[in-house]
């Protein structure tokens, strides 16, 4: 017969998994539509001479990631104390706003202020998400959990790509750019409003659950707590493998970044193809990676080998990456590397995210997830300067994609050096 809290399990991951997952799909719609606009000459539109493209668009994406850093630490803790519906509505309805403001900008300096100022609102949501996961999901479903959530990342790329290309098709590049901040604006409203009706903010407040189920997943929670550090939560942010998983997760986000942002252009650049092609052809690599990261992440927590598999994972978004670089000439081959590399590059997050939330929780648990993805998430200012600048100084994505590849064979080695496995 099965457990009280086995026979929830099902209940917890159709009443949470869902929706988080369409607020993630927003998120990320949100954070990378300037990847397709780009493509499509917004920075041109503004006055930006071509050669100088590279560098300004690049700035105008990391500076997202400098306001991001902000509010990671301090927003996870008002979650663990007062839950995760309210200050979502706030983030979804006011990044939204400020989408939308971004498509009717008429100069490169506004698309740097909301570039900052959506960098700030959407700053709780992905690591208020990581530690609310971990406050309904055990050890043995978490990093299933996670995957379930972080697929949202590939599928918002399908989702992405599919939008702007018929975007752009309808409306061609100009005011077509224009259209995707304002449509995917809207969207991040009504999300924000789904949010505070759908999601229940801790386990004894869910109405869908007997009190037996509560009852026998808050035992559950209790029994788990023994196994983990219990620390104060600013000690916790000095904690050695705190520090390392803050390294790393800056490492796999650089790739993912600079893979996420330039995607449409490196594509068109290797392929020669127009922005409606290229938007089209970035479906692919995420249709892939939205499919291999469930498995990987079920084997993880079958196996609760998180750390080792996290590390092949990066290990094959280098060699994915650094072939595609090799074989640029050939088109199809290229491509083909690229899109195994997104394999590694999204499909790392589940199995990463359920290292931490193994030793840490309560207050610890929030601060320090907070801290990794603050940390971690600079990498996203790190990535699309890179790669924006090495295409800038040598015409080309060769060298770019090249350090994207170096850095997830640094990650891969340096997630080995955790301790608590």
């Amino acid at each position: 017969m099965k457990s009280l809290v086995e026979s929830s399990r099902h209940k917890r991951y159709l009443r949470i998994l869902p929706i988080l997952f369409f607020l993630y799909i927003v998120n990320f719609l949100d954070r990378v539509n300037i990847s397709y606009a780009i493509d499509a000459h917004m920075f041109q539109y503004l006055g930006v001479p071509t050669r100088q493209v590279g560098i300004i668009a690049s700035l105008a994406s990391s500076l997202f990631f400098i306001g991001y850093f902000i509010p990671q630490i301090f927003s996870n803790l008002g979650i663990n104390r007062y839950g995760v519906r309210k200050i979502f509505l706030a983030a979804f309805t006011v990044w939204g706003i400020i989408t939308i403001l971004t498509g009717f900008v008429s100069s490169v300096s506004q698309v740097y202020v909301l570039r900052f100022l959506l960098g700030i609102a959407e700053g709780p949501f992905f690591a208020g998400v990581m530690f609310y996961l971990s406050l309904w999901f055990l050890k043995p479903e978490r990093a299933t959990a996670n995957s379930f959530f972080t697929a949202a990342i590939p599928v918002s790329g399908i989702f992405g790509g599919l939008i702007a290309g018929a975007i752009f098709a309808t409306y061609g590049d100009y005011p077509g750019w224009r259209y995707l901040f304002i449509y995917e604006g809207i969207l991040a409203i009504i999300g924000g409003i789904l949010a505070y009706f759908i999601l229940t903010d801790f386990p004894k407040d869910a109405k869908w659950l007997s009190n037996e189920e509560k009852i026998a997943i808050q035992n559950a929670f209790k029994e788990e707590e023994t196994e983990k550090v219990n620390v104060k939560w600013t000690k916790a942010l000095t904690n050695r493998d705190v520090i390392i998983l803050a390294i790393v997760y800056f490492l796999g986000v650089t790739s993912l970044y600079g893979y996420s942002i330039w995607l449409p252009s490196i594509i068109s650049s290797f392929g020669k193809v127009n922005a409606t092609v290229a938007s089209f052809l970035s479906v692919i690599p995420y249709v892939i990676a939205s499919i291999s990261l469930i498995f990987i992440a079920h084997l993880a927590d079958r196996t609760q080998r998180h750390r080792s598999i996290t590390s092949i994972v990066f290990i094959i978004a280098g060699v994915g990456l650094g072939l595609s670089a090799l074989t640029q000439n050939i088109f199809v081959l290229s491509f083909i590397f690229f899109a195994i590399a997104a394999i590694g590059i999204y499909s790392f997050i589940a199995t990463f995210w359920a290292v931490p939330q193994k030793f840490l929780h309560g207050d610890a648990a929030a601060a320090a997830i907070g801290l990794i993805n603050a940390v971690g998430n600079l990498g996203g200012i790190v990535g699309p300067i890179v790669v924006g600048f090495l295409k800038s100084f040598t015409g080309s994505f060769i060298d770019g994609v090249y350090m994207m590849a170096l850095f997830s064979f640094l990650a891969g080695l340096v997630i080995l050096l955790i301790r608590r496995s």
